[in-house]
């Protein structure tokens, strides 16, 4: 009678070790799915970015939309941070001037979860030959169980636009 109650209360204990170690499992493993795409959503844009002159915001400042043109594929591109979600709207234009006079409006969700975050830009200023830079911080959030944090800047090359 003694060796069963104590096997019940070892198969018990152990049970619940078992579970609580897949419950982390799971938990880890979700978090890592969240960190690969912000990842993938971070390379893309700043792949995008690399290649791009900044339109707006044209002043230094931490924002939550940024558009710019992008000279590798004559897109005009405008991410914005809104609702808990990252959006992207794409369009083509022929120059940064006309990027710069467009108005973005069909966006595409591209993000999973709850997303906060913000684009630090600094623009290119072509009188003080300084070549502008953008730091994208992504803080993603399923539910309330956990939440992962990336960041990532880029240069921008401004293709002669920075007067180089």
């Amino acid at each position: 009678m003694v060796s069963l109650a104590l096997f019940s209360i070892l198969m018990v204990a152990t049970s619940q070790i078992f579970a609580s170690s897949f419950s982390s499992y799971r938990n880890t493993r979700s978090i890592q799915k969240d960190i690969e795409n912000a990842q993938y959503i971070l390379n893309a844009i700043a792949k995008e970015l690399r290649t791009g002159s900044v339109v707006s915001p044209n002043s230094p400042g931490n924002v939550s939309v940024i558009q710019f043109f992008d000279h590798s594929q004559d897109l005009c591109i405008r991410y914005q941070i809104t609702g808990g979600n990252l959006q992207v709207a794409k369009s083509s234009a022929s120059d940064v001037a006309t990027c710069n006079s467009m108005t973005l409006s069909s966006f595409a969700t591209i993000s999973t979860g709850t997303v906060t975050g913000s684009f630090s830009v600094v623009p290119t200023d072509s009188s003080s030959n300084t070549i502008g830079k953008v730091t994208l911080s992504l803080r993603i959030q399923e539910t309330s169980v956990h939440s992962a944090t990336i960041q990532t800047t880029t240069s921008l090359r401004d293709y002669g636009t920075a007067g180089f």
